[in-house]
């Protein structure tokens, strides 16, 4: 490799690095100071349904006011809450990221789950998110709420531990605690019903990635997805994207972006390096 080439490859690793160090960063003071933004979003979901089976007028609360907010970042920037902000998917990556440390360190692996099997345990949270507005029409939003994990999560983030009638909350937080040590983005990807809702909301194509100009067989970006996108030219409209960044930090060629034009800008001075090299 050449000096130019070597100067770029470096830049990129400290821009991974940068990026990588910053979303911890936002991650811990989200998680830090506003550990019930996917509660207080989730109880709005919760409230619109049980408003609608009582055929009530239903009130902007504040519950309600954070769910738009956060629908209308979604539409805008695609699913930054859960790849940045929400504390359960925070938790997630720390979970993961521990289990992965202790592996490596024991030289034990836990059991993955299988390729074919992920896209179909995905379907999975649309039916929780189904379940739970028709508990909530029918007037069993109590029930959803003492039964279901997060909001045993909600009592802990909050410094309550008294949960002790919260028994089958605490039981599917266990599993998903599992789940989160035995696959990426477990709870994000199977179960967490607001990134169903997050999911089917439009998006505005604000990444893009280039395939024509990838190296053959690379599948570096495949291989690093969090949420196992199968990456295309139109892969982040499917709605699982979290917008973490890893696909644009991991890219040799620099093909995934916000602006077309700047990675062709990237990729010419790329075409370049090699020429001289």
């Amino acid at each position: 490799m050449s000096t130019d080439g070597k100067k770029k490859s470096d830049e990129r690793r400290r821009k991974q690095q940068f990026l990588r160090c910053a979303r911890i960063l936002v991650q811990l003071i989200a998680f830090i100071f506003a550990p019930a933004l996917f509660s207080q979003a989730f109880g709005a979901v919760k409230e619109v349904a049980a408003t609608m089976g009582k055929g009530d007028v239903l009130d902007l609360s504040d519950f309600v006011i954070r769910l738009l907010i956060l629908c209308g970042v979604t539409i805008l920037l695609g699913r930054v809450f859960c790849g940045w902000l929400c504390a359960f998917g925070a938790l997630n990556d720390w979970v993961y990221q521990l289990s992965a440390f202790l592996q490596k360190k024991t030289g034990k692996k836990l059991p993955k789950l299988s390729e074919p099997l992920i896209p179909v345990l995905q379907k999975m949270k649309y039916f929780v998110l189904v379940l739970t507005l028709i508990l909530c029409f029918l007037g069993q939003s109590s029930f959803v709420t003492k039964n279901s994990p997060w909001t045993v999560f909600s009592l802990i983030t909050a410094g309550n531990f008294s949960f002790a009638e919260y028994g089958t909350g605490c039981f599917f937080c266990v599993l998903l605690l599992l789940g989160m040590a035995v696959h990426e983005r477990f709870f994000c990807q199977f179960f967490c019903p607001m990134g169903a809702v997050f999911s089917l909301l439009p998006e505005l194509p604000l990444l893009h990635r280039d395939e024509k100009s990838c190296i053959p067989n690379c599948q570096a970006c495949r291989k690093n997805c969090p949420v196992h996108i199968k990456l295309g030219e139109d892969s982040f409209k499917q709605g699982e994207c979290i917008r973490c960044g890893r696909c644009m930090l991991i890219c040799p060629r620099k093909n995934i972006g916000v602006f077309r034009m700047e990675n062709r800008e990237f990729r010419k001075t790329e075409s370049e390096i090699e020429k001289k090299a």
